[in-house]
């Protein structure tokens, strides 16, 4: 495993855009659940901290299980083989996220999963921006 880890900066740059955009989200499932009482930045705090705590252990895990399992494939192949996964572990997240400012009108399994869904692809589509932002950061330290 090879690569570079950002700084502070690169990593504040990279939890700033995260945390903006699931702002945006939290706005977004309020207006489709108006009953949910919690704000959006509370929404978005949950769900930005729930990343920092939870997304640095499980996607260096995930990557050493699959580089192990996949010797055989390119090098490139499984950072593109983890990307399911981690949008299946977001997918869990959200819904996680969604079900604690939920949990007091029962919203129903189907819309759920849905909003979970949804909310998971945003999050993969702010990593363009996070991770860019975080790769042309200041003071890149190597991994080997």
């Amino acid at each position: 495993m090879g690569g570079y880890f950002p700084r502070p900066l690169g990593f504040a740059a990279f939890v700033g855009v995260k945390f903006g955009g699931y702002i945006l989200a939290g706005i977004a499932l309020r207006k489709l659940q108006p009953a949910i009482t919690a704000g959006s930045v509370k929404i978005a705090a949950t769900r930005t901290g729930l990343g920092i705590l939870m997304g640095p252990p499980v996607t260096i895990a995930a990557i050493a299980i699959f580089d192990h399992f996949s010797s055989l494939a390119s090098p490139d192949s499984s950072t593109l083989a983890l990307y399911p996964f981690l949008f299946a572990l977001r997918i869990l997240i959200w819904a996680l996220v969604i079900f604690i400012f939920t949990k007091q009108f029962k919203l129903p399994a189907s819309k759920l999963w849905t909003y979970a869904s949804a909310a998971a692809l945003w999050s993969c589509l702010l990593d363009l921006p996070g991770f860019g932002l975080a790769l042309i950061s200041p003071g890149q330290i190597p991994i080997c």
